[in-house]
C-alpha cells in the first residue's frame, strides 16, 4: 500500500511539473510573439511617421515657394472677376448707374470704363510684379470709387467688405516692402523699430478680419455656431499676433472650407440672378483667405 501510495505521489508530482513546464513554454510563446508584435508595430509607427515627415517636408517647401503667388491670385481674383463682369455685364452697370445717379448713357459708361480699368490694370501690375505700389494705389481707388458709386456707405455689410479688401491691399504692399529681406511664408516679418509697418500690418490684420465678419454666419445648428466662435477666436488670434501662424492657417483653412460649401456658385443655373452675386461673394472670401 506504501509503495503504490508512494508511486502515486511521484506520478502527480511529474504531473505537475509537465503541466508547470508546458505553462511556462506557452508563456515563453506568447512573450515571444508580443515581443514580436510590439516590435512589428513599433517599426509600423516608425515607418508611418516617417512618411508623414516627408509628406510634410514637400508640402512645407512646395508651399514656402509658391505660398507669395497663391496669396496674391486669391487676392486679385475678387477684382479680376469684377473688373470682367463689367464688360459681360455692360448693359445692366450703364443702367444701374444711370438709374441710381440719374445721369446718361455716356457719362455711365465712363463710369463703368474707369471701374473696370482700375480693376484690370491694378490686377495686372501687381500679378507681373511690375510698379507694385502704383497697382495697389490703383486698387485702393477702385474700392474707394465702388463704396461712393455703389453707395457701399448706406450698408454696414458692405462696408466691412470694402475695408477688408483695403487691408488686403495694404498687406500686398507691405509684402512687396519686405519681399527683399526675408520673411516666413505668409506671415509679414517687419523690424520692431519700423513702428509705422508694424502698424500698417495690424491694420492689415484687422481689416482683413471685417471681412470673416461681413460673412460669417450664426446659424440654429450648434456645428455652424461652434465653427463661427472658433473662427472668431483664430481671428483674435491672429490680430494680437499669438500663434499667428498656425491660428492664420487653421483659420484660412476652415473659411476656404466653408466658402466653397456655402457659396457654390457653379451649382447655380446660369440665367439665375444670385449667380453673379454668389460668386462675388466667393471672391471676396477668397481674398481674405
Amino acid at each position: 500500500v506504501d509503495l503504490v501510495r508512494t508511486g502515486s505521489s511521484t506520478q502527480k508530482k511529474r504531473r505537475a511539473q509537465l503541466s508547470q513546464s508546458g505553462l511556462d513554454i506557452c508563456a515563453r510563446r506568447t512573450a515571444l510573439s508580443t515581443d514580436q508584435m510590439s516590435s512589428d508595430s513599433g517599426k509600423f509607427t516608425e515607418r508611418a511617421r516617417t512618411f508623414a515627415e516627408n509628406i510634410w517636408d514637400v508640402a512645407f517647401r512646395f508651399f514656402k515657394r509658391n505660398l507669395p503667388v497663391i496669396a496674391r491670385l486669391l487676392l486679385m481674383m475678387t477684382f479680376f472677376d469684377d473688373g470682367l463682369r463689367m464688360i459681360y455685364n455692360w448693359n445692366n452697370q450703364t443702367r444701374y448707374f444711370q438709374h441710381s445717379w440719374k445721369i446718361n448713357a455716356t457719362v455711365a459708361a465712363i463710369a463703368v470704363s474707369l471701374n473696370m480699368a482700375g480693376q484690370l490694370a491694378g490686377c495686372m501690375l501687381v500679378l507681373l510684379r511690375r510698379r507694385v505700389e502704383w497697382g495697389c494705389g490703383i486698387l485702393f481707388t477702385n474700392i474707394v470709387f465702388q463704396a461712393v458709386m455703389y453707395e457701399y456707405f448706406k450698408h454696414p455689410k458692405y462696408i466691412l467688405r470694402s475695408l477688408s479688401l483695403t487691408g488686403c491691399v495694404l498687406l500686398l504692399l507691405l509684402d512687396h516692402w519686405s519681399e527683399r529681406k526675408s520673411m516666413d511664408p505668409g506671415l509679414l516679418k517687419v523690424r520692431k523699430e519700423d513702428r509705422t509697418r508694424m502698424l500698417l500690418q495690424l491694420a492689415g490684420r484687422c481689416l482683413v478680419g471685417f471681412m470673416f465678419v461681413s460673412l460669417a454666419q450664426l446659424g440654429p445648428g450648434y456645428p455652424i455656431m461652434l465653427s463661427t466662435v472658433a473662427g472668431y477666436v483664430l481671428l483674435v488670434c491672429v490680430i494680437v499676433g499669438f500663434r499667428t501662424r498656425e491660428c492664420a492657417i487653421i483659420l484660412a483653412l476652415q473659411f476656404f472650407l466653408v466658402t466653397v460649401v456655402t457659396r457654390a456658385w457653379w451649382f447655380l443655373p446660369w440665367n439665375s440672378s444670385d449667380r453673379d452675386f454668389v460668386k462675388y461673394e466667393f471672391y471676396q472670401a477668397m481674398s481674405a483667405v
